[in-house]
């Protein structure tokens, strides 16, 4: 018997087509020509797009992803993380939309291997503070770099890569650097790229808002470095974003375009901070606190062996101004309506409310005051 499957095993060999290099070719290319668009829309379609995410299980990954499936594009997500943590992308996309690929950001050759059929790649990686796993130039920019350089092998016709707002290399923090550093090796190592630069954005899962609502356990109130008077944001919800980066993947003029993206009113930290104890029924007190001692505080928090609440770095973004570019497109240019934090804030802070307060609605004096009012 054993003889006999030997045998059988031999003989399969006769049997292996031989694929001609053109044909592979063809088969490994990046490009839409060997897409065809298939199905009426939606979920259930391919529009002949087949994505690779790198940074899908993240916070503005998982919302990317769903808005990609929607407009029944094909996702590949690489990951190096246990299945639990990326389970809930799965129902995103109908049956066979949604694939995964281990990778690792230091190996190009795994990197290689989740683009080696697609014609599009978005990069989302980012980390809001250093491990020894990895800095902020391993992860921005060095990482950036790879994946890019491993695009433009590929023949990959769109690479989008999503950067910050505020970011250049004299920023007062790190994070910001390396993401300008990143943004300059991505341009380098693939010219055509699409930068994104959000500003602030926050959504169910965010470390923004949700933090300031976790200011109510603090028992002496909630400390505003300058009463949060001397910083302007322009919070921006996830889910805009997340259409941002798909409408400039599915227009042909946005390639080697920059786009600054931002709420459309900007306010002042005070209020933003104000509004979300209003929105949560909770007592908001305020008080000034000397950025030193607000720093050592970060320094202190960043000792922790979990993901810190909040560091150093963290905390000079946070009093950073975002502002907007006037040369640079907005979403304007992307044909879409930014939503208004009054709008979107509810729904994911309602979860911070006691019982008493849970059902309560949208009371017509709860609404974040903008800086153009003062």
């Amino acid at each position: 018997m054993l003889a006999a499957r030997g045998k059988h095993i031999a003989r399969l060999d006769v049997y292996i087509p031989v694929i001609s290099e053109a044909a592979a070719q063809k088969r490994h290319a990046s490009s839409q020509d060997f897409h065809p668009r298939r199905g009426p829309g939606g979920r259930s379609s391919f529009n002949g797009v087949v994505a690779t995410v790198f940074g899908a299980t993240g916070f503005l990954g998982r919302y990317t992803v769903n808005r990609l499936a929607r407009c029944g594009s094909q996702v590949i997500v690489p990951h190096r993380c246990i299945e639990d943590h990326m389970k809930h992308l799965k129902p995103m996309g109908d049956l066979g939309q949604i694939m995964y690929n281990n990778f690792h950001l230091k190996d190009e050759a795994s990197i290689e291997k989740c683009i080696q059929f697609s014609n599009v790649v978005i990069n989302l990686i980012g980390r809001d503070f250093e491990t020894r796993n990895f800095s902020f130039q391993e992860a921005h920019v060095d990482g950036a770099a790879a994946i890019a350089r491993a695009a433009k092998k590929a023949g990959v016709k769109r690479f989008i890569h999503v950067s910050a707002m505020n970011a250049a290399t004299n920023a007062p923090s790190k994070f910001l650097q390396s993401k300008a550093l990143g943004e300059q090796a991505v341009k380098h190592e693939f010219p055509e790229a699409t930068v994104i630069r959000p500003a602030e954005y926050y959504g169910h899962e965010d470390k923004f808002l949700n933090m300031y609502a976790y200011f109510r356990n603090l028992p002496f109130g909630q400390p505003l470095i300058d009463n949060g008077m001397k910083t302007r944001k322009r919070p921006l919800y996830v889910v805009d974003v997340a259409q941002g980066i798909v409408s400039a993947m599915l227009d042909e003029t946005a390639a080697g375009q920059t786009f600054e993206l931002y709420g459309p009113e900007e306010y002042f930290l005070h209020d933003i901070v104000k509004y979300v104890f209003k929105i949560i029924r909770e007592p908001f007190r305020p008080y000034n606190i000397p950025e030193s001692v607000y720093r050592m505080v970060a320094f202190f928090l960043e000792q922790s062996v979990f993901d810190p609440r909040l560091t150093r770095d963290k905390l000079v973004r946070h009093y950073l101004s975002e502002a907007p570019s006037s040369h640079v497109k907005n979403f304007e240019d992307l044909g879409i309506t930014p939503s208004s934090i009054n709008d979107a804030a509810l729904g994911m802070l309602r979860r911070h409310r006691t019982m008493v307060h849970y059902d309560d609605a949208h009371s017509e004096d709860e609404v974040c005051k903008p800086a153009s009012t003062y």
